[in-house]
């Protein structure tokens, strides 16, 4: 049934790209002017037929930021640069796949007046697969419908270390015909399921000729173990406008009254949500944990949280174009948690007011944001996160911008306490106390992009050597430096990214000093410049480290003071293909794979980095 399916989609897909082609002119029945807001940027904003670096299809890849899986796209991760969110109020604790999820904030709400659709699909490796879709359409000119759902499925190159991912959204808005009431609602599904075998047990992968060719004879520490996130999310947010309604010209036969200039605005966001992870493991005699503290013939652990949140906000609109309007919006968030884990079943308030100001940041001279939240909820007061960004835009897109953040936050959930078949422990750690500064600089019309950021840390929290989390009671420093440039000519492009940092004690984080990503290609026209060709390649590097261990029960990264991982630079070759609305890629992942005297890379210990593997992906876009 798969090479069927395969052998279908390969088989549409010449049709379809082959027959684009021949069109010279666009069809004029159809409006290419599909556009989408989101939660987190309600500008309206059109789907790029042109993806850019569309061959990069891991979510990991796509960040303005290094990070390593464990060898295996849809595995747990880590970035290869510091970074430390310090949010307030209840948090589970378990973020090693948080990239991966779809988010409330991200969620894309259409406006077309034609159907709009969007399908993806990469083959390579070992039934391999990721594909994606995404349709909207306006059943009224006030209503419209949508949905994305993606899917990954990749069996890995070792044994029992299979990633499935099943992400789903289905999506609406409505605005009342006098422009009153304003509504987007989403149901979100999150399924991730990850095979867990620990890493090799062997020690000679890449210098044993006998695994060159196939790292399944490689015998692993784990033969059934698993990881499972699941994640239902019913996410509202409406709007009423306050402003009085105005007789308007609709066609030559009706007028309407309408909320043409509505002053303030009073918002309602409400989420009902159920997230669980759930760690599996049948073998009573696996050597690879030290302890089996509750049941002897197998583990199942189980951490569920159930959350109810209501928030309110009054805010004031922006009315006209003027770029430097001041703007605010002030109001108060209530979730009412319930937290589930083995004997531990409690519930949990969670009260936070909130404030910011603000004018449009990216339009006015001097654009600024500040945002403040306090929480009130007896296990969380004291708790308080302060932002706050100033851009000045000068001419020829040139922007410089501070930005900032001080928090005080309490400790998650896991790391105050955990009942687990191989770990139990309960801590009685301090609030984390945090002051990130953070410059930019952008010179969009020349490609260059660089970030400063400084983190000072009081009472830091991490795992240890046992897997345990710890709390360093002094403070810790991090200095990250982040620089992108792009030189793009007629025929030729490239894009470097250089990151580097200095972290005051490297006995607690250990990451590399240096790393980078360097991609070059060559560009042209085909058939009378119809088809768009790239041709290039992607260098990745970093420095050696003394990396983090994984340990699958806890679904978290530790220190270890066994190995330093070592690295080469990877190269990744690939050809791309771009006509209208259809874009294609050829790429062979870590090309250059024994070409050196170290044979591999490991990107935890236990855990190698892929071999060299091919892959083919294409993208299509749709307005009818």
């Amino acid at each position: 049934m798969k090479q069927v399916f395969i052998t279908y989609i390969i088989t549409h897909f010449v049709f379809n790209v082959f027959g684009q082609i021949q069109i010279t002119k666009p069809n004029p029945k159809l409006y290419f002017d599909a556009k989408y807001v989101t939660l987190e940027n309600p500008t309206p904003q059109k789907p790029d037929s042109l993806i850019d670096n569309f061959h990069r299809y891991n979510t990991t890849e796509k960040q303005f930021a290094p990070y390593n899986n464990l060898g295996n796209y849809g595995t747990a991760y880590y970035s290869l640069m510091f970074n430390h969110n310090n949010f307030i109020g209840f948090k589970h604790g378990f973020n090693s796949f948080d990239l991966y999820f779809i988010q409330p904030e991200k969620i894309k709400y259409f406006n077309t007046k034609t159907p709009y659709t969007q399908l993806d699909f990469v083959f390579g490796g070992k039934e391999e697969i990721v594909g994606g879709a995404e349709f909207a359409i306006n059943i009224r000119p006030n209503v419209n419908l949508g949905f994305s759902f993606h899917r990954n499925s990749f069996k890995g190159k070792s044994q029992h270390q299979l990633s499935i991912h099943n992400l789903f959204s289905i999506q609406n808005t409505y605005q009342s015909k006098n422009k009153r009431y304003d509504l987007k609602i989403a149901f979100i599904y999150n399924g991730i399921k990850n095979e867990e075998n620990g890493g090799w047990s062997q020690t000679d992968v890449f210098t044993n000729p006998f695994y060159k060719k196939n790292k399944s004879f490689v015998s692993v520490h784990l033969d059934d173990a698993s990881n499972r996130y699941n994640e239902r999310n019913v996410n509202l947010h409406q709007q009423i406008n306050l402003g009085k309604k105005v007789a308007t010209q609709i066609n030559d036969s009706t007028t309407r009254k309408i909320v043409k200039q509505a002053k303030y605005a009073i918002v309602h966001d409400f989420e009902l949500s159920h997230w669980k992870f759930i760690y599996k493991d049948f073998e009573k005699d696996s050597s690879f944990y030290s302890s089996l503290i509750f049941d002897e013939d197998s583990t199942h652990d189980a951490t569920k949280t159930w959350k109810l949140s209501n928030a309110i906000y009054f805010k004031n609109n922006q009315q006209d174009s003027h770029p430097k309007k001041f703007l605010f919006a002030i109001g108060a968030q209530y979730d009412f948690i319930k937290y589930q884990q083995r004997y531990t079943n409690e519930f949990t308030h969670d009260i936070q007011l909130k404030a910011k100001i603000y004018n449009q940041t990216d339009l006015a001279f001097f654009g600024y944001t500040v945002t403040a939240a306090i929480d009130l909820a007896p296990k969380y007061i004291g708790d308080f996160e302060f932002n706050f960004l100033g851009k000045l835009n000068f001419k020829k897109t040139i922007s410089v911008a501070l930005a900032g953040n001080v928090s005080l936050a309490s400790p998650t959930r896991k790391q105050d306490s955990y009942l687990g078949n191989h770990y139990a422990y309960h801590t009685d750690f301090k609030k984390t106390f945090q002051v990130l500064a953070q410059a930019e600089f952008a010179w969009k019309k020349q490609l260059l992009f660089a970030t400063i950021q400084n983190y000072f840390i009081q009472n830091y929290i991490y795992n240890d050597t046992s897997s345990l989390p710890t709390q360093y009671n002094k403070p810790l420093n991090a200095l990250v430096v982040k620089f992108r440039k792009d030189f793009n000519t007629k025929h030729i492009y490239s894009g470097t990214e250089l990151y580097a940092q200095w972290i005051s004690n490297r006995d607690i984080v250990r990451l590399p000093v240096f790393a980078m990503k360097q991609t070059l290609y060559y560009k042209g026209g085909w058939i009378s410049g119809k088809l768009n060709a790239q041709l290039g390649f992607d260098i990745m590097y970093n420095t050696n480290f003394k990396g983090n261990a994984y340990n699958p029960a806890l679904a978290e990264f530790y220190l270890q003071n066994k190995e330093t991982l070592k690295f080469y630079p990877i190269m990744d070759l690939f050809f791309r293909l771009q006509v209208k609305f259809t874009n294609i890629f050829f790429r062979v992942e870590h090309v250059n794979q024994g070409m050196f005297k170290q044979k591999g890379i490991f990107t935890a210990p236990n855990y190698g980095y892929l071999d060299r593997t091919f892959r083919f992906g294409v993208l299509w876009q749709f307005y009818d």
